[in-house]
């Protein structure tokens, strides 16, 4: 059972942190400078008369780099709760009010069911974290529509120990001398793997705990090329040299963190997305300009959360700067930033829907536009790079 003094004085250290935090902010003109340049209108910042009081982000994991642009746009009174596995806090642009607040809700062990089917069964929830596989996946039951995607490439990857695979440049290379590669139950993408000639089915461990193993295995296993490169190379029993391959670069190019709404939901919700959708494209870019605010709030939260999952300033710091440097973040095939490109998309359909059928899954005959729509983007916020 939860402590309830423990969680109050974890909740009011964390309000304090982040006072402190934007009063340095408030003072420091350099850091306000180098944030990128929104097209955004004062009147366009005012949400409270078109979105719920509170909007509701339900992500996938537990806060880290990736989910740094909805972290820019929590206010310095946030509050996280150990017991709810949430942060709130008002929802504010470049320091300015919207007059709603904002309430992201961390995954992982906090979810009792997918982000899906959370959505399904609580309303509350405004947008999910829904990957274009999962949309593929869940259309029939439960029918999911990405109006922005923060990443135009997936930062998944597999990866393994470079020092004792040196000539492995790719997944098909590594398969050639790795043993054994972990992954997190039944992927598709590594079914799809397998279905290219890449891996071999034997070679395949479905049950990969998420440890850094490649420090007693001399194995391959899924990871984040934000995230273990960085981690292995500062081990304190020494520092371990990582290859890898995205997954995006070995063929399976789904958009993987997009911010979905339910269907059904969309013309309740579209006078909030006509005005929201644009903040969130360029909270991303002003996330990326200058990072060490939002990073500061995640690192924070993620100490209140108080579970096995950490992150350092330096896990953060990295994963910023890995986003710019590996083209996780860009604008794709079209200037504007945060579209899901309509060709891809059903490229990627034509491509996963084959391997999710094998998986036994109800895979209906849908298009782009079934599960993707651009329309609330401002196509002048673009990428500078």
């Amino acid at each position: 059972m939860t402590d309830k003094s423990t969680s109050f004085a974890q909740v009011f250290a964390f309000g304090l942190a982040l006072a402190i935090l934007g009063a340095c902010g408030e003072s420091d003109s350099t850091t306000q400078e180098s944030v990128a340049e929104s097209s955004l209108t004062e009147s366009s910042l005012s949400l409270a008369d078109v979105c719920p009081s509170t909007v509701v982000i339900q992500t996938d994991w537990f806060p880290e780099s990736e989910h740094g642009g909805l972290y820019h746009l929590m206010g310095d009174d946030a509050i996280a709760s150990k017991d709810t596995g949430a942060v709130v806090g008002s929802l504010v642009v470049q320091g300015k009010s919207t007059g709603i607040d904002l309430e992201i809700r961390a995954g992982g062990p906090f979810l009792e069911s997918p982000v899906v089917t959370e959505m399904y069964q609580d309303d509350s929830i405004i947008f999910g974290y829904v990957g274009t596989d999962v949309a593929i996946t869940r259309y029939t039951d439960a029918p999911t529509l990405a109006v922005f995607n923060a990443l135009n490439v997936n930062p998944q990857v597999l990866l393994w120990d470079s020092t004792k695979h040196p000539t492995a440049k790719t997944v098909a290379d590594a398969a050639q001398s790795v043993k054994t590669f972990y992954v997190y139950g039944d992927p598709a993408w590594m079914r799809y793997f397998v279905s290219q000639g890449l891996i071999k089915q034997d070679q395949i461990d479905s049950n990969y705990k998420g440890n850094l193993l490649l420090s007693t295995e001399d194995a391959a296993h899924q990871g984040f090329a934000t995230s273990e490169p960085y981690k292995y190379a500062n081990l304190e029993s020494g520092p371990i040299a990582t290859g890898y391959q995205l997954i995006h670069d070995a063929g399976w190019n789904s958009y993987a963190q997009n911010l979905a709404i339910r269907k059904d939901r969309l013309d309740e919700l579209r006078p909030c997305l006509e005005r929201i959708v644009p903040l969130f494209q360029q909270a991303q870019l002003d996330y990326i300009a200058e990072p060490s605010r939002a990073n500061a709030i995640i690192v924070a939260t993620v100490k209140t959360y108080d579970s096995w999952w950490s992150q350092s300033d330096g896990d953060v710091a990295n994963g910023a700067t890995s986003q710019v440097d590996l083209g996780i973040i860009g604008n794709g095939g079209t200037a504007t930033f945060g579209d899901l490109e309509e060709t891809r998309v059903n490229d990627f359909i034509a491509k996963a829907s084959p391997i999710l059928r094998e998986q036994g899954l109800d895979i209906a005959d849908i298009t782009a536009t079934d599960i993707s729509d651009n329309t609330f983007l401002d196509i002048s916020i673009t990428y500078q790079g």
